[in-house]
């Protein structure tokens, strides 16, 4: 989404009064606001922990010791083995660190996720993330190749103010680049569709955007991007 000229909080007012009469009183302004805040206080924390070299080599160590579960689904190497699954190699720490957190409360809900979330601490968490940040990010590849060039521009133009340029996150985003192709799609179009369980008013307003092809196109891109 182009932001040229319009401040981030201006573009997420209009999303608000646009989707608030979908999801109800449950989404606001406020709530985004603390969301924000979370997300950069975990965001300074896990950067001071970078910062000290032997720190960081033992919550990733520790780290390593509570992903026994993780590896069935999300593969030793960070690589999903389970379809609709998403990869977790190189994956942004702060992103996984919150979505673990709204496993935790509810905010997102998976059978096995859920369970999981509640039985870390908050260190556990970060541990964890760190743990897989820290993995080589792969392209997982698949989709349609004749659709990359359409991924491409896709991307530039309606994903690249949250996921960067590279595809790698930034500010406690998701990193995409080499993100399975079919848990792309599946996700892009339960946001558009609002058929799933997450409610996140600034990917809505990008997915409904977007037709069936589109999000074959950008899935594709993601898929092969690393």
């Amino acid at each position: 989404m182009h932001t040229s000229g319009i401040s981030r909080q201006s573009i997420l007012l209009v999303l608000l009064v646009s989707l608030c009469c979908f999801y109800g009183s449950s989404v606001n302004a406020s709530t985004m606001d603390e969301d924000l805040a979370l997300r950069l206080a975990m965001e300074q924390r896990i950067e001071t922990i970078t910062k000290d070299p032997v720190l960081h080599k033992k919550m990733i160590r520790e780290g390593r010791e509570r992903t026994i579960l993780c590896n069935t689904c999300h593969g030793e190497n960070g690589m999903a083995t389970r379809p609709l699954t998403p990869n977790l190699a190189g994956q942004n720490p702060v992103y996984i660190v919150d979505q673990f957190q709204r496993y935790g409360d509810g905010r997102r809900n998976d059978y096995w996720m859920s369970s999981l979330a509640k039985t870390f601490s908050e260190e556990d968490k970060i541990k964890i993330a760190l743990y897989y940040s820290e993995m080589e990010v792969l392209a997982s590849g698949g989709g349609n190749s004749t659709l990359l060039k359409q991924g491409e521009k896709i991307f530039k133009e309606a994903c690249v103010s949250c996921h960067g340029q590279d595809g790698k996150g930034q500010e406690g985003y998701a990193q995409l680049a080499g993100q399975r192709y079919d848990y792309v799609v599946k996700m892009l179009k339960e946001f558009r569709d609002r058929t799933g369980k997450r409610i996140n008013v600034w990917m809505t307003g990008v997915a409904i955007r977007l037709s069936d092809q589109d999000i074959e196109a950008v899935s594709t891109y993601l898929a092969n991007l690393k």
